[in-house]
C-alpha cells in the first residue's frame, strides 16, 4: 500500500513525461499520414452522414437534434470503449520501458489518459461544425460541459487502471471486453435519445446503466446549453466510487507483480 501510494505521487510529479509519451502515440499512429488526425474527423463524419441519413429515417427524429446527438454520443462511447478494451494493453505495450526504466508504472496509466483524450478533443471537433450548420452552437454549453469530462476523464482513468492490470495477468481480457461492450453498446442511449425508451416505459433501460450518466453528464451541455439535472452528476459520482474502488483492490493486488507476469 505505501509503495504503491508513493509511486502514484511520483508518477503525478512526472507529468511531463507521460504527457510526452501520450503526445507521441497520437503521433506515431498517424505518421507519414497525408491528412494526420484530421482523419478521424473525416471518419466520423462520414459515419455520421450515413447513420444520421438511415436512423432519421427509422426513429423518425429531424438531423438538426439527431446529427449532434449521433457525433457527441459516438465520440463519448469511444472514449469510455477504449478505457475498457485498448487499456488493457496499456503495461504489456510498454514492457519494454517497465523492464528497462525506474520510472512508476503508473506513468504508463496517464499516458494511456492523455493518449485516450487527445483522441476524444480531436474527434469531438467534427460537432463544432454541426453545430455551427443547425445553429445549435453554444460556447456557454461547451464551458458547462468541462466539469461533465472532468467526470468523465475520472471514470476512464478508473478504466484504465483496472483494465491494465487486469489485462497483463489475462491476456484475453481486451478481446472479451470488446464483445461484452458491443451488448452494452445497444442497450446505451448512444444513437437513440433516452427519451424515446422513457416514452416506451422503458427508462429501466438506462437508469440503471451507468454508462448512460457518463455520456449524458458530458454530452447534455454540449447539446442544449445548459447543465443536466442533479441525478446524471449523482450517477456518474456513484459510478465513479464504486469503479474506483475496485480499481484500488486491483492495484493493490497485482502492482507487485506486473514485473513478473510481463
Amino acid at each position: 500500500m505505501p509503495n504503491l501510494l508513493n509511486d502514484t505521487i511520483q508518477a503525478l510529479r512526472a507529468w511531463r513525461v507521460w504527457m510526452f509519451l501520450g503526445v507521441q502515440d497520437v503521433k506515431a499512429r498517424f505518421r507519414r499520414s497525408a491528412l494526420g488526425p484530421l482523419w478521424i474527423v473525416l471518419n466520423m463524419a462520414f459515419f455520421v452522414v450515413g447513420a444520421g441519413l438511415l436512423y432519421g429515417v427509422m426513429i423518425k427524429q429531424p438531423m438538426k437534434i439527431l446529427l449532434p446527438y449521433l457525433v457527441s454520443g459516438f465520440t463519448i462511447w469511444g472514449s469510455i470503449l477504449a478505457s475498457l478494451t485498448e487499456s488493457g494493453w496499456a503495461f504489456v505495450g510498454a514492457e519494454g520501458y517497465i523492464k528497462q526504466f525506474c520510472y512508476p508504472k503508473q506513468i504508463y496509466l496517464m499516458r494511456t489518459l492523455v493518449y485516450n483524450f487527445l483522441i476524444l478533443f480531436v474527434t469531438l471537433c467534427s460537432l463544432i461544425p454541426v453545430q455551427l450548420y443547425f445553429h445549435t452552437f453554444y460556447i456557454i454549453g461547451w464551458l458547462l460541459a468541462i466539469p461533465g469530462f472532468l467526470l468523465l476523464a475520472i471514470a476512464v482513468l478508473a478504466h484504465i487502471t483496472i483494465c491494465a492490470y487486469l489485462g497483463v495477468r489475462f491476456r484475453d481480457l481486451p478481446h472479451a471486453a470488446g464483445g461484452i461492450l458491443q451488448v452494452a453498446f445497444f442497450v446505451t442511449p448512444v444513437m437513440f435519445p433516452a427519451t424515446m425508451l422513457k416514452e416506451r416505459h422503458f427508462d429501466w433501460i438506462y437508469r440503471f446503466n451507468p454508462f448512460y450518466y457518463l455520456l449524458e453528464v458530458a454530452r447534455y451541455p454540449l447539446l442544449e446549453g445548459k447543465l443536466p439535472a442533479l441525478d446524471v452528476y449523482a450517477g456518474a459520482s456513484i459510478y465513479i466510487v464504486l469503479v474506483w474502488a475496485i480499481a484500488f483492490l486491483v492495484a493493490r493486488s497485482l502492482d507487485s507483480r506486473v514485473v513478473i507476469l510481463l
